[in-house]
């Protein structure tokens, strides 16, 4: 009858009974509480973090960890834009054309405004849609760019972590000396010398595997972050461009109903063929922060953000416009 003898021989080696708990540590280091392994006398690192434990960085981002890349929508490519330029648009801007230029506006005396209200009605037409558009912009990019800082921020951190895992997986050699695989426990007085060295090499690896694994962990934590930066980053990129593009057709816009408007102008102007420098000093001017968003060299986030020192509510890039004339550029008498 040798069942139940049978039945105890098949116990997994599990259930045989709990054993010590290891302490985290390294060889090499200093004191560290804890049991330390019967081989050499090195501490047993901690147990790796399971898969559900957020990784670094994470709750500065207020996601887990295994949550996956982060949602982006996409770019919309709708916007306001100017209302289509009619044929009865296009006969009020000649009918203004021809009564500015009978009433000798622009006037060339001294003193008078370089140029007519029908063009600062539009320059100001523009620059108030252009800034409607960086509102926008500003308002898409905003959670973006609160993404990009938080990845930024979880990248950092965790790169320090893995560093200081791969300190301590440096004091843990790859395998053991002669001496700690020889090293023989109780019991094994006369055990084969080739098992006595397969069994303080699993037990050595049994607490190495930890380490080396929350090497790896971290590793790859950082490869994701840094994938998922670059997608937040493009993105960036792309509403910028985007935004760009909106201005530059909002400008192209204007400046028809402009050219329109000055041809009529010069014809009936008693002085024409003088005025079209005092007409082109009030064209409406592309923002700076559209040339920036187009510059390959500028990092994606920062074409929208003036500089320091910059005024408030002007656009880097750009020259201040004179108090009376806002939209345009100062002209080079102005300026001195």
């Amino acid at each position: 009858m040798s069942r139940p003898a049978d039945a105890r021989g098949a116990a997994p080696a599990g259930a045989r009974g709990p054993r010590p708990a290891a302490s985290a540590g390294s060889p090499g280091g200093g004191p560290t509480p804890g049991p330390r392994t019967p081989v050499t006398g090195i501490p047993a690192p901690a147990p790796s973090p399971s898969p559900g434990t957020p990784s670094p960085g994470a709750a500065a981002r207020g996601r887990p960890a295994g949550a996956g890349p982060t949602p982006i929508p996409p770019a919309s490519a709708s916007g306001g834009g100017h209302p289509p330029y009619t044929p009865a648009r296009r006969f009020a801007d000649w009918h203004r054309a021809r009564a500015d230029g009978r009433a000798g506006l622009p006037g060339l005396e001294p003193g008078r405004p370089p140029g007519t209200p029908a063009l600062e009605e539009l320059a100001q037409d523009f620059l108030a849609r252009s800034h409607r558009e960086r509102l926008r912009l500003d308002v898409e990019l905003a959670p973006l760019l609160e993404t990009e800082a938080a990845l930024v921020a979880r990248i950092e951190q965790t790169e320090l972590a893995a560093g200081r895992a791969e300190e301590r997986l440096a004091g843990w050699p790859v395998l053991l000396a002669d001496d700690q695989l020889a090293l023989r426990r109780g019991g094994e007085a006369r055990t084969a010398d080739d098992v006595v060295r397969s069994r303080r090499a699993r037990e050595y690896e049994a607490l190495r595997r930890p380490v080396v694994e929350e090497v790896d962990r971290l590793r790859r934590t950082a490869a994701a972050a840094h994938e998922e930066l670059a997608r937040v980053r493009a993105a960036v990129r792309a509403r910028e461009i985007v935004g760009a593009t909106r201005v530059r057709r909002l400008h192209a816009q204007a400046m028809r109903r402009i050219s329109a408007y000055e041809r009529h102008l010069v014809r009936h102007h008693p002085a024409g063929d003088r005025v079209g420098p005092l007409l082109a000093a009030q064209h409406p001017r592309i923002p700076g922060w559209v040339f920036a968003a187009e510059d390959p060299s500028v990092p994606p986030g920062e074409a929208a953000t003036p500089p320091r020192g910059t005024p408030a509510g002007h656009t880097a890039g750009t020259p201040a416009a004179p108090t009376g004339h806002t939209g345009r550029h100062a002209t080079p008498a102005e300026e001195a």
